[in-house]
């Protein structure tokens, strides 16, 4: 019942104004203490089909084999190395034998990994795919949108609009995330716009919207329920319907429309709502 209580209390909530102070901060300190369970990710395919990659990790990792879930070996400081796939098996200075996919863990995930001038957080998935390597990267969801999201929007538009806009577009990773393309990755970085770290000297607006409304996604079912059930959300044309190449569930009203209703004050809830009936906001963690 109390989730409940504050997915209602949130719903009515504006952001603006509340960037900067950080909604969560105020709500986590009223409710109670995070959880224990780690953030939600997303795997995202960083690397297909090469003959090899320059890969570095800049700290302390642990590498397993993803297929038998075997720990291989802990590493107390970095590497850089030549990645590439040999008949016997993988090669990273060292070579795996009999191993031909690896999992690069850092230790502490604020740890940088590198692939071929790439930064990134999370952890490496790495296999070896007929003599060729790919490699999925496992990110925090919220560093994904960031990093998806931060070169679409301007600080043109009213916060409620951004607002509005992050919790679309968390929603339809969150469904991706649960319903992957294939059980080794769940998005391409190619097709999505995924780029790695983002790090500027100022946050963007989009990103202060990430951060004010963290982990709250669209559901047409709730706590009452006991399920939440995200859908691949995606803004529709200037006239509601669909547009772009990724297939989803679009919108009934425009990013046009969207804009247009956060400047005559309309709150990031009520534009959801216009723009897909039915749904409600929710935690997902």
């Amino acid at each position: 019942m109390l989730a409940r209580i504050l997915m209602i209390l949130m719903a009515t909530l504006s952001f603006t104004g509340t960037v900067d102070a950080g909604i969560w901060d105020t709500v986590r300190g009223v409710f109670g203490s995070e959880s224990k369970l780690p953030p939600p990710a997303i795997s995202v395919l960083v690397v297909q089909d090469q003959p090899g990659v320059m890969l570095e990790v800049k700290g302390k990792y642990h590498v397993y084999d993803p297929n038998t879930k075997e720990h291989i070996s802990t590493r107390l400081i970095g590497k850089r190395k030549f990645l590439q796939a040999l008949p016997s098996g993988l090669k990273w200075g060292e070579e795996f034998p009999g191993i031909y996919q690896l999992q690069i863990l850092p230790e502490d995930p604020n740890t940088i990994t590198v692939v071929n001038g790439e930064e990134y957080h999370g952890s490496l998935y790495i296999y070896d795919v007929g003599g060729n390597i790919s490699i999925v990267n496992k990110v925090d969801l919220e560093e994904f949108l960031a990093s998806t999201l931060k070169n679409q929007f301007d600080g043109s538009m009213p916060d409620e609009a951004l607002a509005a806009i992050a919790i679309a577009a968390r929603t339809n990773a969150y469904f991706r995330a649960l319903h992957p393309l294939n059980s080794y990755w769940a998005v391409d970085a190619e097709r999505v716009g995924y780029e790695g770290i983002t790090e500027n000297s100022e946050p963007t607006e989009i990103e202060h919207a990430i951060h004010a409304s963290r982990y709250m996604v669209m559901s047409r079912t709730g706590t009452y329920e006991g399920k939440l059930t995200p859908f691949p959300a995606q803004w529709g044309s200037t006239t509601g319907g669909q547009s772009g190449r990724e297939p989803g569930v679009f919108s009934r009203i425009s990013l046009y429309d969207a804009e247009e209703m956060a400047r005559n004050g309309n709150d990031a809830a009520l534009i959801l709502q216009k723009s897909f009936p039915g749904t409600h906001i929710e935690l997902i963690y």
